[in-house]
């Protein structure tokens, strides 16, 4: 009886630590669920809070459309006289935070497809675009020689053929590098990929890259008089040609009427152009109107922050589209 009695009092004990045991494991495992549970709801929201303020952010860039239609519609010499384009800085209040954006002319550059002409996939060389480019590099302080190896590399990468030209590059120059890779044969879509073009090391970028821009099409960049800054002197001195010096297009700059251009007509009659016989080409490449834009919008959404450049293009008939959107780190 004794041992029958001892028995149940061991099993009895046994069943309480096994109880216990389980209790124990249970209460970690609840534990765990919850806080998997918070961190699942944490991220959750974040995650909706970071897309709440993408989309401000997108909102902002329509509000930045519009801004740019409508001083592409106002009156040319309005805007020279306010500073339209030129980076003015717009904020906006919501709930939870704050959507910041400035929108700034960006006509003046050199569009690095207009080194070819032609349809997709029979893309070749420009010459009037190479011109250009070989003046713009040698207005910049590159030798004459440099100038011509760089827009022949650059040439080639953007050309549908796999022919290298004279001083070119081609599939053949880039698969000897290390990564192996291949020339684009298209038109660029970003000013990041002149990196991967032979010849355009850092220093020749820090030099060129201020100055170039990528458009949609292998058109010249019309260039808008009323915003040229004497820095953009090596892009005038591109379009129009050796009869005018850097020292000449940096007083036609300089000496540009306070209250801006009314019309193409008034920025030809200027003094450095006397005596020039300048092809119809290249007096359309001149506007007094902005022809792109960058808008660049920052939204603060409680504590997510989104950071958007969206660059917008105007077309003839002054409607902005979005060429590209770059999107800044959200954390």
């Amino acid at each position: 009886m004794k041992a029958a009695l001892y028995v149940l009092r061991h099993d009895r004990g046994a069943a309480l630590v096994t109880v216990l045991l389980l209790v124990a494991v249970m209460s970690v495992g609840a534990v765990a669920s919850f806080e998997n549970l918070g961190f699942t709801i944490k991220r959750t929201t974040a995650v909706k809070m970071h897309e709440q303020a993408r989309q401000y952010a997108l909102g902002g860039e329509v509000i930045a459309r519009l801004a740019a239609e409508e001083m592409r519609r106002a009156d040319a010499k309005f805007i020279a006289l306010t500073g339209g384009g030129q980076g003015r800085a717009i904020s906006y209040p919501i709930d939870g935070g704050m959507i910041e954006g400035v929108v700034e002319d960006t006509s003046n550059c050199f569009n690095v497809n207009s080194l070819v002409s032609g349809a997709e996939g029979r893309l070749a060389a420009d010459a009037q675009g190479g011109a250009r480019y070989i003046r713009l590099l040698v207005a910049l302080g590159l030798p004459a020689f440099e100038a011509e190896r760089l827009t022949a590399t650059l040439t080639d990468w953007i050309d549908s053929d796999g022919r290298p030209g004279p001083m070119g590059a081609e599939d053949y120059d880039y698969a000897a590098l290390s990564p192996a890779y291949r020339a684009a044969n298209t038109k660029m879509v970003d000013l990041s990929e002149l990196r991967l073009v032979k010849g355009y090391g850092p220093e020749i970028r820090t030099v060129v890259e201020k100055h170039l821009c990528v458009r949609p099409d292998t058109a010249s960049v019309v260039l808008n008089a009323n915003t040229l800054k004497p820095s953009d002197a090596p892009l005038l001195v591109a379009l129009v040609g050796t009869a005018l010096d850097l020292e000449a297009a940096r007083r036609v700059i300089a000496e540009r009427p306070a209250g801006g251009y009314s019309d193409n007509a008034g920025f030809w009659a200027e003094r450095a152009f006397a005596g020039m016989t300048l092809d119809q080409t290249v007096r359309s490449r001149i506007s007094v109107k902005p022809q792109a834009f960058d808008a660049r919008i920052s939204v603060k959404y409680y504590d997510a922050r989104v950071e958007l450049v969206s660059h917008l293009f105007l077309g003839e008939g002054g409607k902005a589209t979005v060429m590209a959107r770059e999107f800044g780190v959200i954390y």
